[in-house]
Order: C-alpha cells, then sequence, then structure tokens
C-alpha cells in the first residue's frame, strides 16, 4: 500500500469553488453560474471520502464509522456552531424580522437536514427580497452530512462483496444518470427548490466524485509518466479547466437547460477536471498548487460559512447601500478577516484537540455499545428531520404585510382581468373619447395629481400589461386609473419567462394596442429576451417599458442601460423612467426599498399616464 499523499492542487480547486461562490453572490448578473462552486465542492467531497475510507478498508479490511464520524465533526461543526451562534445572535440584536422559524433552521442545520426543511418552507437560492436568509448557502452542508452519515456503510457492504472495482464505479456512474434523471424530471420551472435542493436531485455529483475514486484512486497515480501522457493530462486539465470558467460565467441557475442536463455535464467536466489534478504529474496540480490559491483553500470552508452572512448584513446595515466597487471590495475584506479567525481560533484548534480520540478509545471498548448509540442517534436525526422538516397546518410562515397586499391584489387583479375582458367589446376605448370629468374622475385626478387631458386620454385606450410583483403591486391602481387594462403579473417572475407568457396570451385573443411591460426586479433583461418581447409586440403597438429601481441589485443598472439602446432600435418602444423619479423619494417605498407603498404606488401610475401623454402628444 502507498503512503497517503496530499493533492496541494485540491486547496487550488477549493479556492476556485469558493471564488464561484462570491463572485455569484456579489455579482449574480455577471457570474451567473458561480453558483457551480457547490458541486465542485460536492465532487471533490465525494472522490475524497471515497479514496480515502478505500483506503482504510484496504489497510484493515474493514471502515470504523464511528472514527469516520468523529473525524467529520472535528472538521466541520465546530466551525458551524460559532457561525450559528454569531449570526443568530446578530439577527436578535438588529435584525428582529429573521426571528421567525429561526430555531428550525438552527436545529436542521445542526441536524443536517435543512435542504428538507427548505424544500417544504420555499426558501429560494435564487429569489430573495428583503430579509433575505443569512443560512440559506447552508443547504450544501446537510447534503455533504447525509452523505458522510449514510456513505461508510454503503461502501463497507460494497467492498465486502469484493466486485471488481471498475464495475462499482460503472454502478456508480448509473447511479449518478439516474440523480440527474430525477432532477430533470422533478423540476418546475415555477419553484425549483425540490430540483435544487433535494438530496436525490443533487448526489450525482458526489457519486461521480465517488466513481471517480474508484476509477483513479490517489495512491495509484504515478508521477514517472511518459511525456505524451503528461502532456495528454495536461491538455485535457486546461480544456476541463476552461469550460467550468466558461461555465461559472455563463450558466443559469434559473434556466431549465440547467436541470435538464447541463448542470450533469458541467459535474461531469468538473470531475474530469478533479482527476487531472489528483494527477503527480500534471501541470495544472502544479500551477494550482501557489500561496494565494492554497491561502483561499485552506480557509475555504470558513469562507464560505461566512460570505453570504456578512453579505446579507452589510447591505442590511449599510445606509444607500448600492453595489460599487468599494462596497464589493470592502465586503471581500470583511469576509476574509472573519474566516481568518475562524480558520484560526475555531477550526485550527478543534483539530488539535484530542478530546474526540479519547472518547472514540472509550466507545469502542463494546461493538454492541457502538452500534445501539449509532442506529439511536440515526433515529433521532430522522425523526426531528423529519417533524421539522414537512411543513404542519398552522405553522406556516406569517405573511409579511407586503406578501399579503401582493396576494390580495393577485386576486382583486384577476376579477377585475374578467371583467375587463367581459366588456371589451363595449368599452369606453370602443366608444369613443369623453371630454368631461364627471365627480368621481375628478376626485381621481386629484388623488394620482394628473393632467385631466391625459387622464381622459389614458382611461380610454386598451391596454395590456406584463410584469412581476413590483408591477403586481401597482396592478389595481393602474386598473383604477384605466379599468380597460388586463394585467398579468406575478411575483418572482423573470425576464426570460415573459416571452413565452406573451406569446400564450397572444395565441388565445389579439394582444391591445398598447402594452405595459414592468420586468427585471428578479434578474437580468437580456437582449433576446427583450428582442421577443418585441416581437411578439409587433411594429403597430406602443410598448411602455417601466425601467427598474432595484438599487440593492447589481443588475439595476445594466437592464436600465439595455431599454435605453433598445429606445433606438424599436420606434415602437418608450422607456417609463421609473428609476429617475423613484431614487428620490425613498418615502414612496416599502420596506425592502423595492415594492412601493400606497404613494409610490399612485405616482407609478401617475408616471406612466405622463409618459403616455408625451408620446400621444396630450398635454
Amino acid at each position: 500500500m502507498r503512503k497517503r499523499r496530499y493533492i496541494t492542487g485540491f486547496d487550488g480547486l477549493r479556492a476556485i469553488a469558493v471564488i464561484g461562490v462570491i463572485a455569484f453572490h456579489l455579482l449574480p448578473t455577471h457570474i451567473v453560474g458561480g453558483w457551480l462552486g457547490v458541486p465542485l465542492f460536492f465532487v471533490l467531497s465525494g472522490y475524497l471520502i471515497t479514496d480515502l475510507l478505500i483506503q482504510e478498508y484496504d489497510r484493515h479490511d474493514k471502515i470504523a464509522p464511528w472514527q469516520f464520524y468523529a473525524r467529520r465533526l472535528k472538521r466541520l461543526y465546530p466551525a458551524l456552531v460559532v457561525l450559528l451562534l454569531i449570526t443568530v445572535t446578530i439577527i436578535f440584536l438588529f435584525d428582529r424580522q429573521l426571528i421567525y422559524n429561526l430555531r428550525y433552521v438552527v436545529l436542521t442545520n445542526l441536524l443536517y437536514v435543512y435542504n428538507f426543511w427548505a424544500i417544504g418552507h420555499g426558501e429560494s437560492y435564487f429569489q430573495q427580497f428583503g430579509g433575505a436568509s443569512p443560512f440559506t448557502h447552508l443547504w450544501s452542508l446537510s447534503i455533504e452530512g447525509q452523505f458522510y452519515l449514510i456513505w461508510p456503510f454503503v461502501l463497507w457492504g460494497i467492498l465486502k462483496l469484493r466486485l471488481k472495482r471498475q464495475y462499482v464505479a460503472l454502478g456508480l456512474l448509473g447511479l449518478s444518470v439516474i440523480s440527474a434523471v430525477l432532477m430533470a424530471v422533478l423540476y418546475d420551472p415555477s419553484n425549483i427548490n425540490r430540483s435544487y435542493y433535494g438530496a436525490d436531485t443533487r448526489l450525482f455529483a458526489i457519486l461521480l466524485g465517488s466513481a471517480l475514486a474508484f476509477i483513479w484512486p490517489a495512491t495509484h497515480l504515478n508521477p514517472a509518466v511518459h511525456p505524451e501522457v503528461k502532456r495528454g493530462l495536461d491538455i485535457v486539465g486546461g480544456v476541463a479547466l476552461a469550460i467550468t470558467v466558461i461555465g461559472f460565467l455563463w450558466l443559469n441557475g434559473q434556466s431549465p437547460a440547467t436541470y435538464y442536463g447541463l448542470m450533469y455535464l458541467m459535474t461531469a467536466i468538473m470531475a474530469i477536471l478533479i482527476a487531472v489534478v489528483a494527477h503527480p504529474s500534471s501541470w495544472l496540480s502544479q500551477g494550482l498548487d501557489n500561496p494565494v490559491m492554497s491561502y483561499l483553500g485552506t480557509r475555504s470552508y470558513s469562507i464560505y460559512l461566512y460570505q453570504l452572512p456578512v453579505f446579507i448584513f452589510y447591505e442590511k446595515f449599510m445606509p444607500n447601500y448600492r453595489p460599487t466597487f468599494w462596497h464589493l471590495f470592502l465586503e471581500v475584506i470583511i469576509v476574509l478577516a472573519v474566516s481568518e479567525l475562524s480558520y484560526r481560533f475555531v477550526e485550527t484548534t478543534f483539530r488539535r484537540q484530542d478530546y474526540f480520540k479519547r472518547q472514540i478509545a472509550h466507545l469502542s471498548e463494546s461493538r454492541n455499545r457502538f452500534f445501539i448509540v449509532l442506529a439511536a442517534a440515526s433515529a433521532v436525526i430522522v425523526l426531528i428531520g423529519y417533524g421539522l422538516l414537512l411543513p404542519q397546518a398552522g405553522q406556516a410562515r406569517p405573511e409579511t404585510a407586503l406578501e399579503k397586499k401582493l396576494r390580495q391584489n393577485q386576486a382583486a387583479v384577476e376579477k377585475r382581468n374578467a371583467l375587463a375582458k367581459k366588456n371589451s367589446d363595449t368599452s369606453a376605448a370602443k366608444k369613443g373619447q369623453s371630454t368631461h370629468l364627471s365627480p368621481e374622475q375628478q376626485a381621481l385626478v386629484k388623488n394620482y395629481g394628473l393632467q385631466p387631458a391625459q387622464y381622459l386620454a389614458f382611461q380610454a385606450m386598451p391596454f395590456q400589461a406584463f410584469g412581476d410583483s413590483v408591477m403586481l403591486d401597482a396592478a389595481p391602481y393602474l386598473q383604477e386609473v384605466n379599468p380597460h387594462m388586463v394585467v398579468d403579473a406575478a411575483v418572482g417572475r423573470q425576464p426570460y419567462q415573459t416571452p413565452k407568457i406573451m406569446a400564450q396570451a397572444a395565441a388565445a385573443q389579439p394582444l391591445a394596442d398598447n402594452l405595459l411591460i414592468g420586468l427585471g426586479t428578479n434578474g437580468t433583461i437580456k437582449k433576446q429576451d427583450l428582442d421577443q418581447i418585441m416581437a411578439i409586440a409587433g411594429k403597430k403597438r406602443q410598448v411602455y417599458w417601466m425601467n427598474n429601481f432595484v438599487q440593492s441589485r447589481p443588475w439595476q443598472d445594466s437592464n436600465n442601460q439595455l431599454l435605453q439602446t433598445a429606445q433606438k432600435t424599436y420606434k415602437n418602444l418608450h422607456v417609463v423612467d421609473w428609476y429617475a423619479v423613484a431614487k428620490q423619494h425613498g418615502d414612496w417605498f416599502a420596506d425592502d426599498g423595492v415594492h412601493q407603498g400606497p404613494l409610490g404606488d399612485r405616482q407609478y401610475v401617475r408616471l406612466l399616464v405622463e409618459t403616455v401623454g408625451r408620446v400621444s402628444g396630450v398635454k
């Protein structure tokens, strides 16, 4: 048996993974695939853990699960517990809106079942506005914890069968494909949590790493290889690294294609990258073994733990936060500083203690005692876990004022839409425009601060609107001023989803002559999506597009710039400059600074009416 070796290049891969995650959280419109750092961690864990356990079995003809659990807990648990204590303290002292469900979040993380709880309670990794959870990223630790709990026994059983190891690798690869297929089958574009957080749907990354450990055991890799082999390794590794970087930049975690195979493909490529770095003769392994990457890699666990809480609390407590270079730089510095403290005083300190070793020696006196304790602990984890995971009647999170408003607006809009469609053939738009204001209209004009002529023109126009929660927030006000307007707006709607929604609406009934679009609150507006929307609208319809005021999101400026540029291409596209007006009036908004209060809703409508009047030549 060859001596176990430390693969220094793996620290470089850990650094790449955690840099990707940090970049995604800070710059989600530029590093859209940075979340791929998590599957890279998964493949690394699958490979290293399986390789170490195989070595243990080859030396002793057995695997000692209890010792394995102790090593993992000693390595991972102290830093997690300290993170939870610090974060909970900050929440209690400064951000009490996050207190609800806090005990369940903490317990499920301590039991490594938080990913299941997140599925049951709708905590999306990609869509969070106001009250974003500083614990969301911990779902991946739960999946690894579940793997650590089960895998030693499963692997021990597999090795006891004395099967050819290449057959075992093929079996694991087959299971990884099944896991990927399950991800595709369970994918729901309206709620990706089941596919994204599920242990069964994310298992393929760990299984790919485990299969690699059977095919490519670290202790059997010969550094003295033919130069052609070395050159081939370097080429394959370089290509795999390049594709990985491209994936970090390009692969959208909310795109259907990601769940229909692209995530699996990228993970398989990362497994190839790991295989090359594991080989002692590869240039790539040597290149990743440098002081900067080694520093980040050795501290990657603490960096991963603290990065999201630091970002969330910094952005919440920093007045008038915007993702400028200096803010982002300072956030990264804080993460590195806190992570260094965690690494030195928590991770390293506990790793050097022999407390666990003494306890193991005591427990191992009786094999029966070991199995009884393990079985009892597993049962408790499963029972408590399932009790916490599944939402129970009466335990749903209380609605915030904004959530209640949006829910009520959705119901009101559906009723107004039905009435507008029913009366479309006999609407005022068909009968002609009135030139006199009724007493009710006079009150409405005064309440909204409208010009009478612009109001009369606007309220008679056939209008159809498509948007996200910001539009839904203002929808009753829009329909009060224009009773003929049909509004299709939804919480969490992404720009890329809208062309399909508009095409379906157009297939059912011709679109109105005037369209209002309000998208970009939740993500980047891509040019191809804008082009599709304008193609569906056609050249004869007037399209009014409300731009974005989401200062805490890095895609705000790029979205607004895209719309300004698009006006030059599409003569029937008119940008309603909500950003220019809204940025001067913080009192128009709810606590999240994105959705309007009643005053903001009226100003949203007033700006639209004024813009339509200006385009129409009505003063």
